[in-house]
């Protein structure tokens, strides 16, 4: 008897094994899903008071940029801080506005800005601008209320400031944190300086400020016929500075700061809204962190700075012929020019120009633009990891970018000749219009899918975009989804010419069941069209809520295990 049973336990051993295991996954397996998603807002659960001012050594960070490989080396990563619907949540580095929102002109034209500029009267010199290479300093107006002042360069009325407040209020619109920029006057005989304040040059100790410490500085600057200059004044961001932020790594002492900035989707777009408004020095030390606190816990919040090398501008002058064309070492062409005597010819050397001295240089011709070829002065480790899902978000954004909303942005620069707003205004125009020609169809652009009266309704924002042609047809694969195991059931498929595909009739309907509906385009000139982006819903409150998407296939198996039956 005991032979016998000790037989059966072993013939039943591997089988209660496999049981048991499988009882323990379906125990212990994580949700795809969870009750408060997709998540709007990225939290700040962890307190921030500690984080102190730091360095980012410009110099350094130039050269790892250049030669070296910061960040995590892989490429093809999705970026880490999306929601479960593949949008970027609300918080210290992001917030949605286009596309999100109703926003006006209006509000693109007032951007940041909650007050007005600089009071009239005398201003307190309270500190030289010793970073960056436009000249300037910090004031306090009568009022108190800190201001960081930038002028134009001489000859160049308006380049510097006008092209700074003009993509401060575009870059505000498209969800960054920005300062208030105003244009300002600024007048000599109105300046006095506050006891102490000190004077830096680069390389040399600091030391007491003196009135021709101003003066070197007012010399440098561009001059109106009434004797005053026209400045951007930016007034002082909420909360303590602690330093710039790199586009690499986490903030070590940012309990919050948890994912790999070059993981992030907002700085990864960003290499599309920076190729939009040729933003070449997209670089850490033209972005600041500051700590704010709230109801005794502090928490940082991730700014972008200094816009005055955009557009035409390059500052001090008009843009370089090279600037959004080349990095300023390009590894591997130095030895092949030298060898060719320069030749062929690069691009940047044969394009034309237009402009006006109050906006720099600005390609003549822009259709035939390509986004793609665009570069920044040093790479970026965030923008080589940009991928198509990430491009499609920014270009997704910039559909939002009416050509009102630019307009009104545009005139916030005070330009005093109607050819410079012409000028830039069209060019603005044209290089959207080709980045959603570019990003737009470039994936499978459906989107805003809505489950309603056994009716899946959705967009194609490329075709709404008119950056595509439609296709013939769209097709919808049907599926039960189990949140718990991942196991997915084929119902049905349906399909049909119109951006709105009939349910099947047999979907599940009790509450907290999921369904997941592979979404395609049929007949169309797009091969990436083909492949069906994942729209996953919950029934919630006897209505289908999404949930879920994901439009680019990742690399490796997929975490549903689809079955038939």
């Amino acid at each position: 008897m005991n032979g016998r049973i000790s037989r059966t336990i072993l013939v039943l051993l591997p089988a209660f094994v496999v049981f048991l295991g499988s009882e323990l996954a379906t125990q212990t397996a994580t949700p795809r899903f969870f009750a408060d998603d997709p998540i709007t807002r990225e939290p700040d659960s962890q307190d921030a008071s500690g984080v102190q001012r730091w360095r980012v050594d410009l110099a350094f960070d130039l050269l790892w940029n250049l030669f070296g490989h910061p960040g995590e080396r892989a490429t093809n990563v999705r970026a880490l801080n999306v929601n479960t619907i593949d949008e970027v949540p609300d918080g210290s580095w992001f917030m949605n506005r286009l596309g999100v929102r109703e926003v006006t002109a209006e509000e693109v034209a007032r951007g940041p800005n909650v007050g007005g500029g600089p009071e009239d009267g005398n201003w307190t010199v309270v500190e030289s601008k010793t970073d960056g290479v436009t000249p300037g300093f910090t004031v306090r107006d009568r009022n108190g209320t800190l201001w960081f002042l930038k002028f134009d360069p001489p000859g160049y009325r308006g380049m510097t400031t006008g092209t700074e407040v003009v993509v401060t209020k575009l870059m505000w619109a498209l969800g960054y944190h920005t300062p208030e920029n105003y244009i300002a006057k600024l007048f000599r005989d109105r300046l006095t300086i506050r006891e102490g304040a000190t004077f830096e040059l680069p390389g040399r100790p600091q030391r007491e400020m003196g009135i021709h410490d101003i003066d070197d500085l007012l010399d440098r600057a561009d001059r109106d016929p009434d004797g005053s200059y026209r400045v951007v004044a930016s007034r002082g961001l909420p909360g303590k500075p602690v330093g710039p932020f790199r586009f690499y790594d986490t903030r070590p002492d940012d309990p919050n700061d948890v994912v790999a900035h070059e993981h992030r989707r907002e700085l990864r777009g960003l290499a599309v809204f920076a190729a939009w408004v040729n933003h070449v020095d997209a670089k850490s030390g033209n972005s600041l962190d500051t700590l704010i606190t709230e109801d005794g816990r502090g928490r940082v919040r991730h700014h972008l700075i200094d816009f005055g090398s955009t557009l035409g501008s390059g500052s001090l002058e008009p843009r370089h012929h090279w600037e959004g064309y080349e990095y300023m070492v390009e590894r591997g062409q130095i030895g092949r020019r030298m060898f060719l005597l320069g030749f062929p010819l690069e691009e940047w050397r044969t394009v034309k120009y237009d402009g006006t001295s109050e906006i720099g240089r600005i390609p003549a011709d822009r259709s035939n633009w390509n986004p793609d070829e665009w570069k920044p002065r040093v790479p970026n480790a965030a923008f080589v990891r940009t991928r198509a899902d990430d491009r499609f978000w920014a270009a997704r954004k910039l559909a939002a970018m009416s050509d009102e909303m630019i307009t009104a942005a545009v005139r916030t620069g005070e330009f005093s000749n109607p050819e410079s707003e012409k000028i830039l205004v069209r060019a603005l125009i044209d290089r959207r219009d080709a980045i959603l020609r570019a990003y737009l169809p470039a994936v499978n652009p459906i989107v805003d899918p809505e489950l309603t009266d056994g009716v899946l309704r959705f967009k194609n924002a490329a075709v709404e975009a008119r950056a595509a042609e439609a296709p013939s047809g769209y097709r919808a694969v049907w599926h039960r989804f189990d949140n718990t195991t991942g196991e997915v059931t084929k119902i049905d498929e349906t399909d049909g010419s119109a951006t709105q595909l009939k349910a099947p009739a047999k979907l599940p309907d009790g509450r907290g069941s999921y369904i997941r509906v592979d979404v395609s385009a049929t007949g169309g000139a797009h091969k990436s069209w083909e492949q069906p982006v994942r729209f996953y819903f919950r029934r919630d409150g006897g209505r289908w809520k999404l949930v879920g998407v994901y439009r680019v296939e990742e690399e490796g198996p997929s975490s549903d295990r689809l079955r038939f039956g």
